[in-house]
C-alpha cells in the first residue's frame, strides 16, 4: 500500500458519489482517461478490481468499498491533524469553513466582510446553500460552523440566535390587499404564493405555520432565489413571506410593500450554529465571539417570546 495516493481515495469517493467516471472527472475537474488511469493504478496496489460497470451505471467492488473506508477514516485524521495545528497557529493564521443558508446571504456576507476588517489574514471558506444541503455539510463536519435561520431540534447542534429575523408578507405596491389593515390569514392563503424549493428554511416554516392554522398556501410558483422570489412578487407573480431584512431596498423604492396580516411579522431569529462537542479552532472560536458582540436586545414584548 506504499505507493496508494490521496488523490486516488478522493476519485473513488468521487466514484461512489455519482456512479460515473463521467460526472466524477467533471466534478473533480480531471480528464475521463485521468479518472480511469488513478482507478487502474489503486487497483494495481492492492491487486484486487475497485470499480464494476452494471447497465451505464459504475458501483464499487467489496473490495472498493473497503478501501473506501478505509479512505474516510484518513481524511478524518488528517482534518484532525490539520484543526490541531490550526490551534497552534492563532486567529490571524487560521481558517473560518462557514455555509450560510440563501435566505441570509446578504446580511450575514456583510458580517463576515467586518470580521475581516479586524483580522484580515483569516482564510473564509464560504459556502451558500439551501437549510437541507447546510445541515448535510455540517453533518459531514465539511464546516465550522453555519448561519441559519431555524435550526432543528433533531440533530445534535448548538444554536446560538444573534440577530432579529422578523419574516414579513410582501406583495406588489399595487395588490389589492396592500392598503387594508389587519388581513386575515384566511384570506392571505386565497393568494398563490411565491415559494422557495424543498429543502429551504423558508418554505418549511411558512408551510408549517400555516398548516399548524389549519390552513392550506396555494403554491405558485417555486424558486431556489430569494432574489427571483422578490422580483416574481414584484411583476405579481403571487405574495411571498420573506425576511424583512432582505426586502428593505426594495420596499423603500416602493416597489413592494408589507402586508399587513394577522399573526405577522413571524418573530424568529438567525442562528449561529456548530455541531455539539465541535472544537473549534481560532478562527471560528473568534468569529463566534464577534457575533456574541451583535447579540440585538429584545423588545419587552419580545422577553414574553421564546426564540426558536
Amino acid at each position: 500500500m506504499r505507493n496508494l495516493t490521496l488523490r486516488q481515495l478522493e476519485i473513488l469517493r468521487m466514484l461512489a458519489a455519482t456512479s460515473s467516471y463521467t460526472r466524477a472527472a467533471a466534478r473533480l475537474n480531471l480528464t475521463q482517461s485521468a479518472v480511469y488511469l488513478q482507478v487502474r493504478k489503486l487497483e494495481q496496489e492492492i491487486g484486487l478490481p475497485v470499480t464494476e460497470q452494471v447497465g451505464k451505471k459504475v458501483f464499487l467492488t467489496d473490495a472498493g468499498e473497503e478501501v473506501l473506508r478505509s479512505g474516510h477514516r484518513i481524511a478524518e485524521e488528517l482534518e484532525g491533524l490539520g484543526r490541531s495545528l490550526e490551534h497552534l497557529r492563532g486567529v490571524d493564521e487560521g481558517q473560518l469553513r462557514i455555509a450560510l443558508t440563501s435566505a441570509v446571504n446578504a446580511f450575514a456576507v456583510e458580517l463576515l466582510a467586518r470580521f475581516l476588517l479586524q483580522h484580515p489574514q483569516v482564510n473564509i471558506r464560504l459556502n451558500i446553500a439551501n437549510r437541507k444541503e447546510v445541515l448535510a455539510s455540517l453533518e459531514r463536519n465539511d464546516v465550522d460552523m453555519a448561519i441559519m435561520g431555524e435550526p432543528p431540534q433533531s440533530l445534535d447542534l448548538i444554536a446560538l440566535p444573534f440577530h432579529r429575523n422578523d419574516l414579513i408578507v410582501i406583495a406588489p405596491a399595487n395588490h389589492p390587499l396592500a392598503d387594508r389593515r389587519g388581513i386575515l390569514q384566511s384570506d392571505l392563503v386565497r393568494e398563490s404564493f411565491v415559494l422557495r424549493e424543498p429543502g429551504s428554511g423558508t418554505r418549511e416554516t411558512v408551510l408549517r405555520y400555516f398548516s399548524e392554522k389549519g390552513l392550506t398556501v396555494r403554491e405558485g410558483v417555486v424558486m431556489n432565489s430569494n432574489e427571483a422570489i422578490k422580483q416574481a412578487v414584484k411583476v405579481g407573480m403571487g405574495v411571498a413571506v420573506v425576511a424583512r431584512y432582505s426586502v428593505l431596498v426594495k420596499m423603500e423604492s416602493g416597489y413592494l410593500r408589507e402586508l399587513s396580516v394577522e399573526g405577522f411579522p413571524l418573530r424568529r431569529a438567525w442562528h449561529l450554529v456548530h455541531r455539539k462537542g465541535k472544537r473549534l479552532a481560532p478562527a471560528p472560536l473568534e468569529f463566534k465571539k464577534f457575533l456574541i458582540q451583535h447579540l440585538y436586545v429584545k423588545t419587552p414584548e419580545e422577553q414574553t417570546q421564546t426564540l426558536p
